[in-house]
Formats: C-alpha cells, structure tokens, sequence
C-alpha cells in the first residue's frame, strides 16, 4: 500500500525469453527484440537488468518476490499467455498461472488464456479445462492474431467471440483483458485497433473488458469506448512506463481518457517483470497533472481518492476483490513478515539472486 491505498497490478507477467522458447519464424524474435528494446530503453538504466538474466526462462517466484518484496504492490493478476506462434510456452506458460495461484493465492488472480484462432470448439474445451484447473479465475486473456500465417479474429465476431465470452461468463469469469494498441513486433497493426470493442461491450454488459495497453496507439478511440461503455476500461500497461520514457505523452494520455471516462475507468498497470513497479507506484503517487493539461482538458486536479481508485480500486470492483478481506488475508503472510524486517529490498534483487543461485547450482 502506499498511505491507505491498497495497490493491484493485474498484469503481471514472468516471461520465458530463452532462444529455446522461439518458434522458428523471423516474427518471434522480432516480438523478443522489442520486449528487449522497452525494457534498455523505456526503463532508467538503474532499472534493467543483465542481458543474460532478461533472456532467461524467468521464474513466477521471481515475479512474486519482486511484487511483494521490493514493491507496495498488494496483489497482482498473474496471466497464462498464448502467444503460441510467436513461443512455444506462449511466452508465459500454464504451468506458471497454476504455480501462482496455489503458492499464492492470497497475493495472485490469475487469468486463463485460449487462442481464438484455434476454432471455437477447441477454445471452449481449452476453456472448460483451465476452469477446472483453476476455478478461481477471475479474467480470461485474449491476443487479437497470430503468425505464419497472418491471421486474426474479432471481438465482435457473433460466430466466434459472443459464444467464447458467453462461456467465460457462465464459467465465472469477470473480465476479457485483449491486447491493443501495441503490434506484437513486426506484424500488421490492424488486429490491434479497438473499434472491435464496442460489439462485444455492447452484447456482454455482465462482462467487463480491459484494453490493455490502452493510449500507446488510437487514444481517441479507446477513450471513448470508456465513455461510452460502463463494462470497458483502459489498462495502462506499458503505457504507464511513459512515465519515465516520455511524461508528456503520459499526461496527455491520460487527461485524455479522465476527460471522456473519468478516473474510474482507468486501471494502473505495467507489466512487471519487464519493467519495475516501484518507481511508477511513487511517480504516480505523486502526479500533479500540469495547468496545461487540466486547462486542455478542462477536468481537475487529480486527488488520492482518485489515485487509489485506479492503483487498485477500480480492479477490485470489477475483479470482484473485497479489499478490506484481501488486506486481513496478506497482513501476516510471508511476504509481509520479511517486509517488515527488510523493508522495500533493492530492484531486482530477488530476480537476479534467483538467477545467478540457479545458474551456481546447474554448474555444479
């Protein structure tokens, strides 16, 4: 928490960026090098870690102690990926959100992932499976396309979608985080456009929907669509590491979607472990939107309430998160007692303790 503001980041991921994971095709290892290019560049140089370190396999208990141990985080979504045709685990496998949600489960949600590609009977068995595996799952995770071929699909497909998130819906889930915005390397960007959203917004009201990525491209559109549609809602990851990279453009963003939805449609994100949390968490924390922007915008000054509504706040609503009880739960667990002893650790500690132990051990 910072102050009383109880945080959530409910995309979170541990990748596995080893040259194993690659498919064979010139578009993984594109996505791989601009994985690699947000994090050198888009991150302080005190913010990035080895190469040899980033283009592992990295471990959820990486994740997780470098969320609760060197961060205010509270809670975080933990996501199974399915990127098959970019990595061959998806980049951030099953077996991962299954580890999440049973060593933490007072700490982690987790989202089930299908591909829509692989035809609907196929997604909904997929579907029925990972519910079973983990019926507490909150969120399902969706990516608009997929390579070698070119192909991509809709969220407003009545044939394909509507009876995928019918399913979800009547499974339990709460929310469909789609990946927007930013194109996974170089692929055509026209999957990532958001005009998809507004059918499935419109036929779902029980459903929410996250746009994830929101304002790295169509800021206009995304914007609206958290206007127009109470179940839509702009997830900033990534984008909230504008904050280091380009502050203005993150201001601007940002004004833009508080003036059409207002604070309680925007969720905080970043993506973690590609990036770190805490330096975001404090930035944010501490925004005082400039006279320009609140002028250009006509909306004002952001206030803590409104801060604590999108660091945790507005996900705990839709996730369906009773905060004070998820406060109780974590207050004594294991995080929290060596928090307390520690306080905040050092960015990535954890993750390259872990690392370079892993690494002594096999060469033993």
């Amino acid at each position: 928490m910072i102050e009383d503001a109880f945080i959530i980041n409910p995309t979170a991921h541990a990748y596995n960026l080893s040259d194993a994971n690659l498919r064979p095709n010139p578009y993984a290892k594109g996505l791989r090098d601009l994985l690699v290019r947000l994090h050198q560049v888009w991150n302080p140089e005190h913010l990035r870690v080895p190469a040899e370190v980033y283009m592992s396999d990295w471990p959820i208990e990486a994740l997780a102690r470098t969320m609760f141990l060197e961060t205010d985080i509270d809670m975080a979504g933990n996501m199974y990926l399915r990127l098959d045709s970019w990595f061959k685990d998806g980049l951030a496998s099953r077996a991962k959100n299954v580890e999440a949600a049973t060593r933490w489960p007072e700490r982690f949600v987790t989202y089930v992932g299908v591909s829509p590609l692989q035809g609907l009977e196929v997604c909904l068995a997929d579907l029925e499976d990972q519910m079973k595996e983990l019926p507490g799952s909150v969120g399902l995770k969706l990516y608009p396309d997929e390579v070698e071929p070119f192909a991509s699909w809709r969220m407003d497909d009545p044939t394909l979608a509507y009876p995928l998130f019918e399913r979800a819906q009547k499974l339990g889930i709460k929310t469909v985080a789609i990946h927007k915005a930013i194109p996974n390397g170089p692929v055509p960007i026209n999957p990532y456009r958001v005009d998809d959203i507004d059918g499935a917004a419109i036929h779902f009201p029980g459903l929410n929907f996250e746009i994830v990525h929101s304002g790295l491209a169509f800021v206009e559109e995304t914007a609206h669509a958290i206007g127009r549609f109470p179940n839509v809602y702009a997830n900033l990851e990534i984008t909230s590491l504008l904050m280091h990279y380009g502050p203005g453009m993150f201001e601007d963003i940002l004004g833009m979607f508080l003036f059409w939805g207002g604070a309680d449609k925007v969720i905080y994100s970043d993506g973690t472990l590609f990036c770190h949390s805490q330096s975001l968490l404090e930035k944010f924390w501490a925004l005082q939107l400039s006279d320009q922007t609140l002028n250009k915008y006509g909306i004002p000054q952001l206030t803590k309430a409104d801060k604590a509504l999108i660091l945790g706040g507005n996900y705990a609503r839709i996730a369906g998160i009773d905060i004070e009880k998820a406060k109780a739960r974590i207050a004594d667990d294991g995080f929290a007692r060596i928090r307390q002893q520690t306080g905040i650790q050092p960015a990535y500690s954890n993750w390259k303790a872990l690392y370079y132990s892993e690494k002594q051990r096999a060469s033993a």
